[in-house]
């Protein structure tokens, strides 16, 4: 694993809500585990059915992206063969999942989950099991496709338009193919996915929590922060500083022109809305610029 590519896991996948402070100091830490696949288990469909189960923790996605948010919340994220960003999937804020098999090959894989907060932050030491998959039918990875430079425009909302707290974000994508089940898959060019995200202040200007930070410190916390650079060669000032990295406003990773955006829990008020082109690793598109939308909720 290439050193680079595990720190930009922290944009997507850094820390967050284990051994907080005091009194939820005193509790168990958040974690999760794998119910399936067993460890060892065969998978022979298109998709690898993925259930978890979650201790000390609320799956939600209604706040997504914000910072100004309780503790012990938020979703989890997937990586298949890897423990960095290029390997990612989701988010997830079910405890069952179908992943896509697409492009896998036969043989063993691995998945690995870990809790994350509402801005993406790791809140929980992650958790891995390997498997065997046998596909039945599964597709292989497309061919790359260079019709043009890629590009993202929104149709609507407009700039500067007041919109409702549920709203679709409506998209004109060109020479680019959307697909989620071609995340974490190896790059292709001219196929990947959108990121979307939403800056408002007092909603995301706050520092994001990064209570692993104070895990640390525990002995738990060392024995996990030694083994963890002693399997990635980090040094222990570049573990702690991806430990509070996070990725504050990323409301989503969709795969479609059409976007529903859930902003419920957001106050009324102006905020900016960020689309951009991504590649299957979740790192922007070369070229491809993104759109800035200034908006009023209301």
């Amino acid at each position: 694993m290439r050193l680079s590519r595990y720190l930009a896991t922290a944009l997507v996948v850094a820390a967050g809500a284990i051994g907080v402070p005091a009194v939820a100091s005193m509790m168990a830490p958040p974690s999760i585990a794998i119910l399936a696949p067993a460890t060892g288990s065969t998978v022979r469909g298109s998709t690898i059915p993925l259930r978890v189960a979650i201790h000390n923790y609320r799956l939600e996605c209604t706040n997504m992206g914000k910072t100004n948010v309780p503790m012990r919340e938020g979703h989890y994220h997937v990586m298949v063969d890897g423990m960095d960003m290029a390997h990612l999937v989701g988010p997830f804020c079910s405890p069952s999942v179908q992943l896509s098999g697409r492009g896998l090959a036969a043989g063993r894989h691995t998945i690995t989950v870990v809790l994350a907060t509402d801005a993406h932050a790791m809140a929980s030491m992650p958790t891995s099991v390997t498997f065997n998959y046998q596909p039945v039918g599964t597709k292989p990875l497309p061919a790359p496709i260079r019709n043009g430079k890629p590009t993202v425009a929104v149709l609507s909302p407009r700039d500067g338009a007041t919109v409702a707290k549920h709203f679709t974000l409506a998209l004109n994508v060109r020479n680019f193919h959307l697909s989620c089940g071609l995340e974490g898959k190896r790059d292709i060019a001219g196929w990947g996915h959108i990121h979307v995200m939403v800056q408002q202040d007092g909603e995301t200007s706050a520092a994001p929590a990064t209570p692993l930070l104070a895990m640390m410190k525990t002995p738990m916390g060392m024995k996990a922060g030694k083994m963890m650079m002693m399997k990635t060669g980090m040094s222990r000032s570049t573990l702690m500083s991806m430990l509070g990295m996070a990725i504050p406003g990323m409301v989503g990773m969709p795969c479609t022109n059409r976007i529903p955006i859930d902003l419920s829990s957001w106050h009324n008020g102006p905020a900016t809305i960020i689309v951009m082109l991504a590649n299957n690793d979740h790192m922007p598109t070369m070229g491809a610029a993104p759109v800035v939308l200034h908006v009023n909720i209301r």
